[in-house]
């Protein structure tokens, strides 16, 4: 909205009415939030719609200038409504001169049709048929076979429609301006509104993203401490899988993994201030720095996280990331001096209350210098009380961690007998990264992994052994150990099971024995009771019944009549609409339209009134007192082709699917000038879908058509993006 109300300023307050409909869509809903808030129970809601300004006068204005559907009502002042009932009239006369014409001058005509050319109405006439027609040519068709002729008969008619057309959009344009200066002077209150609804929309999407994620509000941390409990990053979760296909247009779960997503569970006391992850390439280490940095932006800002109960996060005043690859070729930036850009200004910004987040540190460079570089850097982040999550596969900052007291290791776990990563994260590890392994698995071939064996030598292969021999033991232990925790859970809560068991079975017999006899007792009593009610209840219906019997007949019986009545009324309003005929006179059924019968077809009539036609169904017409047959014009055929309004108020519509573009060119211009004049403000053209050319091209000479004012994809139920609607000026 902001934008629209600084291109209206810019003008003066001049502008077309769609330019209006942002400002108008928020004006309304910020009168229909204030007006929910102020009848809500909650005091906090409540005093939210008194920050909401009352635009309500705006509104009205608005809707007194223009209808449901955007554009400018008739009667938004009298001058505008004299003119267009001045317009419908001229109108009128052209199409009554031009229709005798199309009559009379039927062999030189082309097509029985009116149309539209360059605001004026012309009649299609044959090419070679040209001089038969006095008048002036303003277009022919793509074919060329067609040319479309203004006849002299008409030329004074179209030039007053045109002087009347002109007096409309002056007077259209009065009117903008005029709202439009109306809505500048409440610019300061339509943008509040749109602060407004803008936050109250983001706490609704807070809330039904913890909805759909089952997200809770994290306890906060004081000591700048972490616990994480069976996190997933947003994106991986598969319970915002609709969400993200709805916000981020996502067809399904990326590559699959959010079907089997692994949380996240990491606990960081106080001390460790800074937490350096390592493991396997593609093992998720990145995720691992991501999904705690995310849910800590999400924490601050109020959404909740999709973390397990016991998460606790801590607050920060910045958070800093170094991710990706930041390389720029035309500002003469690798990624090496990019990172260490980025890690200047993340030094320079260290603070306790500062987060920053590295990826991969160190690399990008000789693994020496890239080493060295990234020790001393977590020396000095440290020394000025910073607070980082950081991932490598450098060795030596993992020693560097591992010998700190304010720094703790963890490692993405590995499956040695998959080959594959687990996605696990365990603290208090350093974990290798699995080069060999990933490269195997990623398609390099053997012979070139055993050629990288041979050069990392037999003393690499003796230390990666042994690695994997000692995180194979360190796994049997914490199977084993949870193992060992799961069989005392279980012991814990069968015990508990059984307690609970026996407390109920002591209770329920002492109730049985309590309750029992006195069950018994009160069981007889009430029998004794119901069968004393019904005997005086029989007594006192007996002298009723025969009374009562002869009434309840009579009363089916008059039913029964009634009924017979009904259906014989239905039979005959059904036996006289059939009898319904072409050149009877005949009035559809409720209403005043009253009109003679041109044509039949199967169930359903065409009825001309009021110089329009409408398709009925039979059913619903009943022949008037005057049966006076009325010869129908040839001319004219109604067929479910012509563009006229069905009774029920349907968008008229063209059906072209099949036809190629220059033919569906020519199809819709009649069905626009056959609108046109009925006085239609829209109508449907059904392309359907297929390779979307002639869709495309049909949108495209649409949008250049001057009648033309607005094009858009039909609702679903209206075939969508395979028909558009039409609407005229």
């Amino acid at each position: 909205m902001s934008a629209s109300l600084a291109a209206l300023e810019d003008s003066g307050g001049a502008a077309a009415p769609e330019d209006f409909r942002p400002i108008l869509s928020s004006a309304r809903a910020g009168q229909a939030v204030r007006r929910v808030l102020a009848r809500s129970e909650s005091p906090a809601l409540a005093e939210r719609a008194t920050r909401l300004p009352d635009l309500q006068g705006l509104v009205d204005a608005a809707a007194r200038i223009f209808g449901p559907d955007g554009a400018v009502r008739d009667d938004a002042s009298p001058e505008l409504a004299a003119i267009r009932r001045r317009l419908r009239r001229r109108r009128t006369e052209v199409s009554r001169m031009l229709d005798r014409m199309l009559e009379t001058r039927r062999d030189a005509l082309a097509d029985s049709v009116i149309v539209l050319r360059n605001d004026r109405y012309c009649l299609p006439i044959a090419a070679s048929a040209r001089s038969r027609v006095a008048g002036i040519v303003h277009d022919r068709s793509g074919s060329g076979q067609t040319v479309f002729v203004e006849p002299l008969e008409v030329v004074e008619s179209n030039n007053e429609l045109a002087l009347a057309g002109a007096e409309e959009r002056r007077e259209v344009e009065r009117l903008l301006a005029e709202f439009g200066r109306a809505v500048l002077d409440r610019a300061g209150d339509l943008l509040t509104v749109e602060e407004e609804l803008a936050a109250l929309d983001a706490g609704e999407a807070s809330v039904e993203f913890g909805e759909i994620s089952a997200g809770r509000v994290p306890e906060i941390s004081d000591d700048g401490g972490w616990t994480i409990a069976g996190a997933r990053h947003p994106l991986l979760d598969a319970r915002l899988a609709p969400l993200r296909s709805r916000v981020l247009g996502e067809s399904g779960p990326p590559t699959g993994i959010a079907r089997d997503a692994v949380p996240l569970d990491l606990e960081l006391s106080a001390e460790k201030r800074m937490l350096v992850v390592s493991g396997p390439n593609a093992g998720g280490k990145t995720v691992v720095l991501k999904t705690a940095g995310l849910l800590t932006l999400m924490a601050q800002s109020g959404i909740p996280v999709p973390a397990g109960s016991g998460t606790r996060l801590p607050v920060f005043s910045a958070v800093r990331t170094e991710i990706g690859d930041a390389q720029e070729i035309l500002s003469d930036r690798s990624t090496f001096s990019s990172s260490m850009e980025t890690l200047a200004q993340m030094l320079e910004a260290a603070a306790p209350d500062r987060l920053a987040l590295v990826d991969e540190i160190g690399t990008a460079t000789d693994p020496e210098e890239g080493s060295a570089i990234a020790v001393a850097f977590l020396e000095e982040f440290l020394a000025r009380g910073g607070r980082a999550i950081v991932t490598t596969h450098l060795s030596a900052v993992k020693g560097f961690a591992a010998a700190r007291d304010d720094a703790v290791c963890a490692a993405m776990e590995f499956d040695e007998k998959t080959g594959r990563p687990n996605y696990r994260l365990h603290p208090g590890l350093s974990g290798r990264s699995r080069a060999l392994s990933v490269a195997g698995q990623q398609g390099l071939p053997p012979n070139v992994i055993r050629r990288a064996r041979e050069i990392l030598g037999s003393a690499w292969e003796r230390r990666d052994r042994a690695e994997s021999e000692a995180e194979a033991a360190l796994e049997r232990l914490r199977q084993a150990e949870s193992g060992l925790a799961g069989e005392r859970e279980t012991a814990r809560r069968e015990v508990e099971r059984l307690a609970v068991e026996r407390e109920a079975v002591f209770r329920e017999r002492e109730r049985m024995l309590e309750t029992g006899l006195a069950g018994f007792e009160k069981a007889k009593k009430d029998l004794a009771r119901r069968v004393e009610a019904e005997l005086q209840a029989i007594r006192a219906e007996a002298p009723r019944r025969a009374g009562r019997s002869a009434a309840s007949v009579l009363s089916r019986a008059e039913e029964e009549s009634a009924a017979e009545a009904v259906a014989e009324a239905r039979l005959e309003r059904d036996r006289r609409a059939l009898e319904v005929s072409v050149g009877d006179r005949a009035r559809v059924r409720g209403t005043k339209a009253d009109g003679v019968v041109v044509s039949i077809e199967g169930a359903d009539a065409w009825l001309e009134a009021g110089g329009k036609r409408m398709r009925v169904p039979r059913t619903e017409l009943e022949r008037t007192a005057s049966l006076q047959k009325v010869a129908p014009r040839a001319a004219r055929r109604a067929s479910p082709d012509d563009a006229t309004p069905d009774l029920g108020g349907s968008t008229p519509e063209v059906n072209v699917i099949g036809r190629r573009l220059d033919e569906a060119i020519e199809d819709v211009e009649k069905a626009l000038d056959g609108a046109l004049l009925a006085g239609a403000g829209r109508f449907r053209v059904v392309h359907g879908h297929g390779t979307g050319r002639l869709r495309a091209g049909l949108r495209d000479h649409l949008r250049k058509h001057p009648a033309v004012s607005r094009l858009r994809a039909a609702d679903p139920r209206e075939g969508g993006n395979g028909a558009t609607i039409v609407e005229m000026k």
